[in-house]
């Protein structure tokens, strides 16, 4: 029979061995949740699509490379067979080095060679911008991207008419974005003239806070947003499909990832690839998404 020693002894084997699977779990969940690539997959349907056509986003890179100058990052990419692909800002960070720049516009090039890249800004990207001049978006165009700053272009994608606009902050809210009267005017322009068409309208939009917290969807023809910022959370609780944090909005916030259908929008929000100010990213892989437009039957 044990004494109270030996009991006192094995629980402690017990309470260490425990602790041990614990730290291994979390070791290897945190390398899971910070290296390994998901794909997750929506379909959209418009009266206004013809046929069908693929689109790959992503959103929140923060600078990180997934494989050396961002191979396994590429291949995910490219076994999708986009027919476009939207990068939705903070490809970069606000405070990059020339080596980030620079491997960014690298991983930029190689992704122009397996489709059209289109490219908007995130606050990242902005806040580059004020500090370090608007030369960066040059270099992004070089590498072959076509850059939407509050802009947008009419093309055609398997032979359907589409509109696609880049806009970083809150659309239809100016004022949340800067005081400047002319600027907000610019905004303001750009919005009603985006929306102002019987194409199919895709909407490139960092800031995902007016369409999904805001209600946005409900009141603004825009048909096919998407939009990033929100990390998914960061940390997410499993198997509640619930972030723990989200820039902007604070803790627990209610949408941070999928696809959400309102009565004149649809906007679909990624975790992203990277995570937030220095917190990584737990229980939550990063992502590419994966968009089908289909034909209305």
């Amino acid at each position: 029979m044990e004494n109270k020693s030996q009991k006192k002894r094995r629980w402690w084997k017990i309470l260490l061995i425990a602790f041990a699977i614990l730290l291994l779990f979390t070791g290897v969940e945190l390398l899971y949740s910070n290296y390994a690539i998901t794909v997750s997959r929506y379909t959209v349907s418009s009266e206004k699509v013809t046929g069908s056509f693929r689109i790959v986003f992503l959103s929140d890179l923060h600078g990180r490379e997934f494989g050396t100058e961002n191979k396994r990052l590429l291949e995910k990419i490219e076994k999708e067979k986009p027919d476009l692909i939207c990068m939705v800002g903070d490809i970069f960070n606000n405070d990059a080095k020339e080596a980030e720049i620079a491997a960014m516009c690298d991983f930029i090039h190689s992704a122009t060679e397996i489709a059209p890249v289109y490219f908007s800004l995130g606050n990242h990207e902005s806040d580059y911008i004020k500090g370090h001049g608007i030369s960066v978006l040059d270099r992004i165009t070089e590498a072959g991207a076509t850059v939407l700053d509050t802009e947008y272009l009419d093309i055609e994608i398997k032979g359907v008419p589409v509109r696609v606009g880049g806009y970083m902050g809150y659309y239809r809210t100016p004022h949340m974005n800067t005081q400047d009267p002319e600027q907000q005017h610019c905004m303001q322009t750009f919005a009603e003239q985006f929306e102002d068409t019987d194409r199919f309208k895709i909407l490139l939009n960092h800031i995902p806070t007016n369409w999904l917290d805001w209600g946005y969807r409900n009141k603004y023809a825009v048909d096919l947003v998407l939009s990033g910022h929100y990390h998914g959370g960061v940390i997410r609780i499993p198997f509640l499909e619930q972030g723990v944090y989200a820039p902007y909005v604070g803790k627990f916030p209610p949408y941070t990832k999928g696809l959400f259908t309102g009565e004149k929008a649809t906007c679909i929000l990624t975790t992203g690839l990277a995570g937030s100010y220095g917190v990584p990213r737990f229980f939550n892989i990063p992502e590419i998404v994966v968009v089908d437009c289909l034909e209305k039957s």
